[in-house]
């Protein structure tokens, strides 16, 4: 009898045993649990992360590049890092063999610090806590740290294209979760996504060269999609997502560390009701040109991107003759507007009036309508702007691109010159690559993509609100670019 007792006693605490270990092993879901006996792979591990020991959620997976050659060896995952702890890389090949990486030398500083991995090697650590990206080269062996400091932008937002509109970043120990929240923000019918870095990529050391990490979430699908108050997943370099109505919200990006899947969405809290609205397209009309046009033929102008109400052209206008503005081809229905008297015009800054604009001299004059809407969102204020061309090629065509930053104001450029007889612009590509041309507006805030249009097949194609005007013209060093903006058309030779 006591032996049988004995047995019992001994398979229950087996039992109990398994419970235990069964438990254990499973904090959640399976993307949670500790593995005691891991598979091949890279894994983040220490006490600046938060993970309680290698687990199939700590392990890094391929990054999200942006236009890298397939084969690419980069793996990556976003985590939150404390600043109070360290970590290294759990590296385990195929026949289970285990290495752990720590800081090696320093192989580049900026825009964040690339490290050659060191079995062994001093554990890494992070200044603040937060939400970053970790980015493994398994080609060469290197580590970049990069911090993922997200923010709104698009032409919903308050600086449209123009920059990132920052968020709040929380972390839910708890939900194992990273939020990032803007409440109150005011939010236009158009469309959004979510970056940092202050650029759509951020480049970093591979094989000899850079491969670029996308550093902006978006819809998880090929095309645009709206964002509801309900959660929608997101991608890196995914589609914009498209806002419903203009209005007051919170907006929430959300990371589930346990699956590494970020989603987003909106609530609105207040719909804006205000009654003026900016013109979408802006048309002008005249005989400023020699000869009497109608609005069957009136040219329209072109958008500039993230700024809406604001158009541009390039025209060759005859000196006394007039011109006016609407945004429908009509005279009867729309805004028609010129400038407040027929005196004639050189560069400058008008203000709407009901008179033609004329110009002082015959050429070629920069045209921009400018709308904005007034303090109280009721009415709109309009101006025309003249102003002489300034034409540049920019980039690979100009003689190279400087490294990626907000705005790249180190690109190369080379400026068109008028021709003698002053009727096209002409510039000499000095190197090869992209053919990209844009013009100057001259106004604060504009960046020069915004404005930017190229030729292609003996036309002028113009870039306006969309987006890189695909596929690329190619151009080589030494041939010559003509643009004649009387018929739109040119040539390269």
């Amino acid at each position: 009898m006591e032996s049988n007792m004995k047995k019992v006693f001994q398979y229950m605490t087996t039992l109990l045993l398994l419970l235990v270990v069964g438990t254990s092993c499973e904090e959640g879901n399976d993307n949670w649990r500790i593995i005691t006996d891991a598979q091949p792979g890279a894994y983040i591990t220490g006490d600046a992360t938060i993970y309680s020991a290698t687990a199939t959620s700590s392990q890094l997976v391929a990054a999200p590049l942006d236009g890298a050659p397939e084969g690419t060896n980069v793996i990556g995952i976003y985590t939150w890092l404390k600043s109070n702890g360290s970590f290294t890389i759990l590296n385990v090949d195929e026949e289970g063999n285990e290495i752990n990486y720590g800081k090696g030398d320093v192989v580049a500083s900026t825009p964040a610090e690339t490290v050659a991995l060191a079995a062994g090697g001093t554990p890494f650590t992070v200044a603040e806590d937060g939400l970053y990206y970790v980015a493994m080269n398994k080609a060469d062996n290197q580590l970049t740290i990069i911090p993922a400091t997200f923010g709104i932008i698009g032409d919903a937002t308050p600086l449209q294209w123009n920059g990132e509109t920052a968020m709040q970043a929380s972390y839910n120990e708890t939900q194992a979760t990273v939020e990032y929240t803007i409440s109150d923000v005011t939010l236009d019918k158009k469309e959004m996504k979510f970056r940092y870095s202050g650029d759509w990529g951020l480049e970093f050391p591979y094989q000899g060269g850079k491969v670029k990490l996308h550093t902006n979430m978006g819809y998880n699908g090929d095309n645009a999609s709206a964002i509801s108050e309900a959660f929608s997943e997101c991608k890196g370099g995914g589609a914009n997502f498209q806002v419903g109505k203009a209005g007051v919200y919170t907006v929430t990006l959300k990371l589930d560390l346990r699956t590494g899947q970020f989603s987003a969405k909106a609530v609105c809290t207040a719909e804006d009701t205000s009654s003026a609205t900016l013109p979408e397209k802006m048309f002008v009309n005249g005989d400023a040109w020699g000869w009497q046009q109608d609005w069957s033929t009136a040219p329209e102008m072109i958008p500039v991107h993230s700024h809406d109400g604001m158009f541009w052209g390039i025209y060759y206008l005859q000196a006394g003759y007039g011109m006016k503005f609407n945004n429908e081809k009509s005279w009867s229905t729309g805004e028609n507007f010129g400038v407040e008297n027929e005196d004639p015009k050189g560069y400058g800054e008008y203000p709407a009036g009901g008179s033609n604009l004329k110009v002082a001299d015959t050429g070629y004059y920069l045209v921009i309508v400018s709308c904005t809407l007034s303090a109280d969102k009721k009415s709109i204020n309009r101006k025309v702007i003249l102003a002489e061309p300034k034409l540049f090629l920019r980039g690979a065509c100009a003689g190279g691109w400087a490294d990626a930053g907000a705005g790249r104001p180190d690109d190369s450029e080379v400026a068109f010159t008028l021709s003698s007889d002053g009727t096209a612009y002409e510039a000499v590509a000095a190197g090869d690559g992209d053919l990209r041309i844009y013009v100057s507006t001259g106004i604060q805030g504009v960046d020069w993509w915004q404005s930017e249009f190229l030729l292609r097949d003996g036309k002028i194609e113009y870039r306006g609100k969309g987006g890189d005007q695909e596929p690329r013209v190619q151009i080589e060093t030494g041939k010559t670019v003509t643009l004649d903006f009387r018929t739109n058309t040119g040539t390269i030779q």
